[in-house]
C-alpha cells in the first residue's frame, strides 16, 4: 500500500464530473491522474448476469466500476486498488452515488493479494492496467499520474496473473491495454490455459491500426481464439461513432 496520509484527500483538489449521460458522478483529481475513455469503454463491454460478483482489479477512483453499476442497476462490484488516496477519492464516489449496498472497496496490492478477497471467488474481472512498462519513456512528475500510467512492481503479466486466481473456473476476464501489447496479453491467457479469447480491436480512424485492443477469456475453457469486428471510434469529422457515443455518454451496452 502507499504511504500517503489520509489527510491528503483534504488537500487536493478535485472535480465532479459526470459520466455516462449524468448516470454516475466521479469525483476525480483536477491535475495529473484523469479517468480516460478506456475506463468506460471496459465496463461497457462486461455482460453482467444476475447474481455474479464482479472485480474491478486496479480500481483507481472507480470510474469502471460506477459506469458497470450505472448501466446494470443489480450488478454488485468490488474494486482493488493500490493507491490510498485513489482509494479514498473512490469512498467518496461511493457514497455520492448511494452505492454503500452493492460497491466494496479494498485498498490493497494485487501482488500481495488482500485476504478480503479469496482466490477463485469472483464471476467476472475487468482490468485496465498502466499502459507503459516500468522504464519507458518520460513519467509525469504526479505520483499519482505516474503509477497509474507505468507499472510499478506490478507489471502487465502481474496483473493478468492475479485477475486469473480471482476469477472463478470458467469465469470471463476483461482487460483493455494497448494494442501493442497483445502479445504479452495472449502468452498470458494461453499458458494459464484460459480460452474462448476474443480480441476486439478499437480503430480510431477508418483505415487506421488499432492503438487499444479489449481481450476477453475465460479461465479453465479451451475453445478457440476469435478476432471480432471491433470497433471504430471515431468518425472522419472526429465526432464518435453511434456504438461509441452510446456506450460513452448513454450508457449503453458495447459488444464485443
Amino acid at each position: 500500500m502507499t504511504n500517503l496520509s489520509q489527510d491528503l484527500l483534504s488537500e487536493l483538489p478535485l472535480t465532479e464530473d459526470e459520466f455516462i449521460g449524468g448516470k454516475v458522478t466521479v469525483f476525480q483529481p483536477a491535475k495529473g491522474y484523469r479517468a480516460g475513455i478506456d475506463a468506460v469503454l471496459l465496463a461497457a463491454t462486461v455482460d453482467v448476469k444476475p447474481g455474479e460478483k464482479i472485480l474491478d482489479l486496479g480500481s483507481g477512483v472507480g470510474t469502471a466500476g460506477l459506469c458497470l453499476m450505472g448501466r446494470e442497476q443489480t450488478a454488485k462490484v468490488t474494486g482493488l486498488e493500490l493507491q490510498a488516496v485513489l482509494f479514498q477519492i473512490a469512498q467518496k464516489n461511493k457514497r455520492a452515488n448511494k452505492l454503500e449496498e452493492r460497491w466494496s472497496l479494498v485498498n490493497g496490492d494485487l501482488l500481495h493479494l488482500p485476504e478480503e478477497l479469496p482466490l477463485g471467488s469472483f464471476d467476472q474481472v475487468m482490468c485496465n492496467p498502466p499502459f507503459m512498462p516500468k522504464g519507458t519513456s518520460h513519467g509525469s512528475p504526479d505520483p499519482i499520474k505516474l503509477l497509474a500510467n507505468h507499472e510499478g512492481e506490478a507489471t502487465l503479466r502481474d496483473w493478468m496473473l492475479a485477475a486469473l486466481k480471482l476469477v472463478k473456473h470458467k469465469g470471463a476476464v476483461t482487460i483493455i491495454h494497448r494494442a501493442d501489447r497483445l502479445d504479452e496479453i495472449l502468452s498470458v491467457f494461453r499458458e494459464k490455459k484460459a480460452g474462448a479469447i476474443e480480441v476486439c480491436p478499437l480503430w480510431p480512424y477508418e483505415g487506421q491500426p488499432a492503438k487499444r485492443v479489449i481481450v476477453r477469456a475465460r479461465r479453465g475453457i479451451s475453445k478457440p481464439m476469435m478476432i471480432t469486428a471491433g470497433h471504430k471510434l471515431h468518425e472522419t469529422d472526429g465526432s464518435y461513432t453511434d456504438i461509441i457515443d452510446g456506450a460513452l455518454r448513454r450508457g449503453l451496452a458495447l459488444p464485443l
